[in-house]
C-alpha cells in the first residue's frame, strides 16, 4: 500500500497527501518533491505549495490532463522514496529571553510548572525543522517543542507583535519576521532582520532547521548592530539526515 495518496482539487490542482501528522521525515520528503517538480520543469505545472504532510502542485488544465500529471508525479514520487533524504542544514538563531522580550514566558514556565531558566533550557536544547512558510512573508512554522512547555495560543490575540519575537504555539515554535497581530506565546526575541521587502527570500528556507541560542541584552544589542550594517554571519551547520 502507498504511503500517500494523489488526490484532485478542483480542475487545476493536485494534492500530495501523505498521513496526516506533524513528522519531520514525511515533510523531509515533501520538500524534496517540491524541489524536484520544480527543477525537472513539468509540463504545465505552474506552482507547489508545501505545508506539514501535503503538497498541493496546481497545474494549467490546457496544456496538461489531471490523468497525465498524476502519472508524471507518480514516478517523480517512486524515485524520491527511494533516495535518501537531502542533507540536514542547521541555523543558529539567536535570542534574547530577558524582559521585556518575552512577555509570555513566565505564563510559559507556569503553564508547565518549571522554572523560566528551564523553559528557555528546553526551547534552546533541540532543534526545530522548518515544515514551511506562511502566513505572513518569511513566518516559519517550526516543530516540535518539548511536550512540557507546548502552551496553547493566547484565547485573545495581540494587535500589534514586533519584529523578530520568538514564540510557542502548542507543539509548534517559530518567529514573526514582520511586526504584525499574533496570538502565539511570546519567549524571546532575535536582533536579527528576517525579512527585507527589498529582498523578499529570506536567509532561511522550509526543510532546514533552526536552533536558538540563549543571549543576553547587550549581546543582543551588539549583535542587532551588526545586522544591521551587514556584519554579522548567520552560523549554518551541515550534515547528513
Amino acid at each position: 500500500m502507498k504511503p500517500y495518496q494523489l488526490i484532485t482539487v478542483g480542475d487545476q490542482a493536485i494534492s500530495i497527501e501523505f498521513p496526516n501528522e506533524i513528522n519531520p521525515e514525511i515533510n523531509l520528503r515533501l520538500q524534496a518533491l517540491a524541489k524536484i517538480i520544480t527543477a525537472d520543469k513539468v509540463v504545465g505545472v505552474q506552482a507547489v505549495i508545501p505545508a506539514y504532510h501535503t503538497l498541493l502542485v496546481t497545474f494549467d488544465a490546457m496544456r496538461i490532463t489531471p490523468r497525465k500529471l498524476k502519472q508524471q508525479l507518480e514516478r517523480i514520487i517512486a524515485d524520491q522514496l527511494a533516495a535518501p533524504l537531502p542533507p540536514k542544514r542547521t541555523l543558529i538563531i539567536p535570542v534574547c529571553y530577558e524582559d521585556p522580550y518575552g512577555p509570555d514566558l513566565s505564563d510559559v514556565a507556569d503553564y508547565a510548572g518549571i522554572s523560566t531558566d528551564e523553559v528557555i533550557k528546553r526551547h534552546t536544547g533541540k532543534s526545530y525543522l522548518i515544515y514551511f512558510l506562511g502566513f505572513l512573508p518569511g513566518f516559519a512554522y517550526m516543530a516540535s517543542v518539548d511536550d512540557q512547555i507546548a502552551m496553547p495560543r493566547l484565547s485573545k490575540p495581540r494587535v500589534k507583535i514586533p519584529a523578530g519575537s520568538v514564540g510557542i504555539a502548542g507543539i509548534q515554535t517559530g518567529f514573526y519576521p514582520v511586526t504584525s497581530p499574533g496570538g502565539w506565546r511570546l519567549i524571546g526575541k532575535t536582533p536579527l532582520t528576517l525579512y527585507q521587502p527589498d529582498n523578499p527570500e529570506p536567509f532561511y528556507h522550509a526543510g532546514d532547521e533552526i536552533k536558538f541560542e540563549a543571549i543576553d541584552k547587550e549581546t543582543f544589542d551588539v549583535i542587532k548592530q551588526a545586522d544591521e550594517l551587514g556584519h554579522y554571519h548567520v552560523k549554518v551547520v551541515t550534515e547528513n539526515a
